[in-house]
């Protein structure tokens, strides 16, 4: 049974490999829009949010003022606390076990895109005791970033393959 789960997280992962691309091709960044895919293989739960800095910050470029580098402190205090912002079924029992952050304000060596946009890429892996009992997430990025207006959710699993457009008003998948 191992291996037909393994072949259907496979699938479902090529099967969303269009849809990934698409959000990095140019003309995909659009202010209050991000991107979050979620994958449960066993018990990790790996989430992986692509956003414009804008929907973060309300910027993006690099901080130049005291307001702005502490804008960028603050959203990277606030992503580094994962379960304050991805609920996932309770019963459950996910808990983070790492967070990976990468972005041109974290990192300022690095350059913005050609037509000065810059994104934010998440990656958040929870570990889950009872897995089988993950059904839903609640999302509180939009309390957290309130320039955040749409969130484009995938979520790939064993036994589903669900996508869904979150909303300030609609914070919980299901799948």
């Amino acid at each position: 049974m191992n291996y037909l789960k393994t072949v259907c997280i496979a699938l479902s992962a090529i099967c969303l490999t269009p849809s990934l691309a698409l959000a990095h091709e140019p003309g995909a960044h659009v202010h209050g829009v991000g991107n979050l895919q979620i994958a449960v293989d066993a018990n990790t739960l790996t989430l992986n949010l692509e956003s414009p800095l804008d929907n973060l910050l309300g910027f993006e470029h690099l901080p130049h003022t005291d307001k702005q580098k502490a804008a960028v402190r603050a959203m990277a205090d606030r992503l580094n606390q994962p379960a304050t912002l991805f609920l996932p079924t309770p019963a459950a029992q996910c808990k983070p076990v790492s967070t990976k952050l990468d972005s041109l304000v974290l990192t300022p060596a690095k350059k913005a895109d050609g037509d000065g946009h810059a994104d934010l890429d998440g990656e958040f892996v929870f570990h889950c005791e009872h897995p089988q009992a993950l059904r839903d997430m609640e999302v509180k990025l939009f309390e957290a970033f309130p320039h955040m207006k749409q969130l484009d959710v995938q979520v790939v699993s064993a036994h589903s393959q669900v996508a869904a457009k979150l909303s300030p008003k609609q914070q919980r998948i299901v799948w």
